[in-house]
């Protein structure tokens, strides 16, 4: 949102009317049968039980925590009860030994570290637990360190009412579809393929859940890769961007239709601008020359490997980097790095993608983005964009071989020139001379006398050709360069006081300068003083 120009400096005070907005508390609503249904929580007691683990932690996200403490007293009064009886389809595993009397320690987890999709080993791990129960939409993403069981969460659905909506959307009862949902609306899809089919549909497909992000559809079974393309994609609730991304891709010269289960109707995806954007942003990747390495999962396997892979890549290119991690993402936390271009989040393929709607200081594109952009994406292929870890750094391996056995003319240090030529930025139409910041060594390094000769730990600047270069470590920094040449601190409203310069390009200060400052609260949170001789809590 644009917010309105200001045209004087601001009064700087605390409005002495500010009332404390309540917090709304949310009850459940369901009742205990409800309960044990919709969170599972007989499967859950006898995976627990049938495991021997006794240090529990149950991970919601904030719209199921209304219920956390309905389900940890009824996973609590199974585990009283005891397994269910053992049979013989129960196989080798059902042959374990557990005491069931055995005491078992639940923990909620009521604040993820990171997206809510993923699972928060983290968090877990603090209270030293032996497994994760994780509720609620997930991203399916392998975990390294411990087990988990993911219970989906069955929401309601008027299967009538889609069934209808469907037909009024596909009346050529031969036109291929592929019925997908969120992941709590998945066990509908069996009920509702078999009602489609009753009503004389011949060619759908009904996807069911696996364990596999990588898949085409991500954690989705679906048609072969040589046919899928022909097919239309039905998608039962308001699908994440960055499967939008993957299934437009899938299904170009098809469509994606998405039904919303609030309203009970069905409306086409406005995918085709999305896709350009995201194309678009491959010329700003070009274009930028610091980056910042987002760790946005410490769950997923091979995020490590992957941030090494975006490293090297990015040195390759002479581009810098830096690698930062925030907790959730927000457009505040961001914007403290400013002299970051371009954000890479290394996540989720849910959070691989984030939305643009949120406002961010800058782009942020996912490793897909960056490679093709970089090295023009041979054999990497659209499933980057799922956060397909292992496969990403394999194929990015290999296109890597491939060029190097062609001859790449763009290894490091192939050039001492003084200046790189400038990269054309196709989006501002100009010429971006920032684009390779550690191409060359603009400046000799600076040794510290005072350490007899040893290279020098200190900030060191330097002038050459009328750029001013910041050494640290005698290494090119570029964030110190843009912390020394663009930020400063010249007071409170000095941006609306009027500025002139000397013949040495000096500021010179005219008119007023600084802004109105009044008095605001003191106190403790208890009790702030407003005005004189007045509380207010």
């Amino acid at each position: 949102m644009t917010q309105p120009e200001l045209t004087t400096a601001p009064v700087l005070s605390t409005n002495p009317e500010y009332e404390p907005a309540a917090v709304q508390v949310e009850y459940t609503t369901l009742s205990p049968d409800e309960i044990r249904t919709v969170y599972e929580i007989d499967r859950t007691v006898d995976w627990i039980l049938s495991n021997g683990y006794s240090r529990i932690t149950l991970q919601f996200p904030d719209d199921l925590l209304r219920d956390s403490t309905q389900v940890e007293k009824a996973l609590q009064d199974g585990f009283k009860k005891g397994r269910k009886p053992i049979t013989v389809e129960d196989g080798i595993d059902g042959l374990q030994i557990s005491d069931g009397k055995a005491e078992r320690k639940v923990y909620i987890l009521a604040d993820t570290s990171y997206g809510s999709c993923c699972v928060d080993e983290v968090a877990a791990e603090h209270a030293n637990a032996d497994c994760i129960v994780h509720y609620g939409r997930a991203c399916l993403s392998p975990t390294s360190r411990l087990p988990v069981i993911h219970i989906f969460t069955t929401l309601p659905l008027d299967i009538q009412a889609l069934i209808a909506s469907f037909i009024s959307t596909f009346p050529d009862k031969s036109t291929p579809v592929a019925i997908t949902s969120s992941l709590p609306y998945s066990s509908h899809i069996p009920n509702i393929h078999e009602s489609l089919k009753g009503e004389g549909y011949t060619s759908l497909f009904a996807t069911s859940v696996i364990h596999n992000p990588s898949s085409p559809i991500p954690n989705r079974t679906c048609p072969s890769t040589d046919v899928i393309s022909n097919y239309h994609i039905f998608h039962i609730d308001q699908p994440l961007t960055s499967l939008i991304l993957t299934l437009s891709a899938l299904t170009s010269s098809t469509s994606l239709q998405i039904f919303d289960p609030s309203t009970n109707t069905t409306s086409s995806s406005a995918s085709n601008r999305l896709l350009l954007r995201r194309y678009a942003l491959l010329s700003h990747i070009r274009a930028s020359g610091i980056f910042g390495i987002l760790i946005n999962t410490l769950s997923s396997n091979n995020y490590l490997s992957t941030i090494k892979t975006l490293q090297t890549l990015l040195a390759k290119h002479y581009k810098k980097s830096y690698l930062v991690t925030v907790g959730k993402l927000n457009a505040a936390k961001l914007a403290n790095f400013a002299e970051v271009e371009v954000w890479i989040v290394v996540g989720c393929w849910e959070s691989a993608v984030v939305d643009e709607r949120r406002e961010m200081w800058r782009v942020v594109v996912t490793p897909w983005e960056v490679t093709a952009a970089l090295d023009g994406g041979e054999g990497v292929g659209v499933d980057g964009w799922r956060g397909d870890w292992e496969a990403f750094r394999s194929k990015v391996e290999d296109y890597q071989a491939l060029q190097a056995e062609k001859g790449d003319e763009n290894e490091m240090g192939d050039s001492d020139e003084e200046s790189e030529e400038p990269v054309f930025d196709l989006r501002t139409g100009r010429y971006i001379s920032t684009a390779k910041p550690m191409k060359a060594m603009r400046t000799s390094l600076v040794e510290d006398s005072s350490t007899n000769g040893g290279s020098s730990t200190a900030l060191t600047t330097t002038q050459n050709d009328k750029s001013l270069t910041v050494l640290i470590n005698n290494q090119i920094s570029p964030a110190a360069e843009y912390l020394q040449q663009k930020k400063g601190w010249k007071g409170l409203g000095s941006d609306f006081a009027e500025v002139e310069y000397d013949q040495n390009g000096n500021e010179v200060w005219r008119g007023d300068e600084g802004a109105v400052v009044e008095e605001g609260r003191k106190g403790v949170a208890r009790g702030y003083n407003v005005h004189e001789g007045e509380k207010r809590s």
